[in-house]
């Protein structure tokens, strides 16, 4: 029982190891997305970074950036 445990385990390490890989051009595109959007509201320094981790099932995705200023907008009423 003990030895089906542990292969259980270890595939299910693979199959979360392989759903949490990112190409590099998929992280590009990503990135570009956000530059995009994070342009509307900062003038950018670059593009932003961004940081993935995979823990049982759940992504934690950080993204940062640096800006030269916070650009001036009107807010809708």
């Amino acid at each position: 029982m003990y030895r089906e445990m542990d292969k259980y385990l270890r595939v299910n390490q693979i199959l979360q190891a392989d759903k949490s890989v990112m190409s590099d051009a998929c992280k590009a595109l990503v990135l570009q997305d956000f530059a995009e959007k994070f342009n509307e509201y900062f003038d950018l320094i670059g593009l932003p970074r961004m940081t993935l981790e995979c823990k049982n099932g759940e992504y934690t995705v950080q993204i940062a950036f640096q800006a030269e200023r916070i650009k001036k907008f009107n807010v809708l009423k």
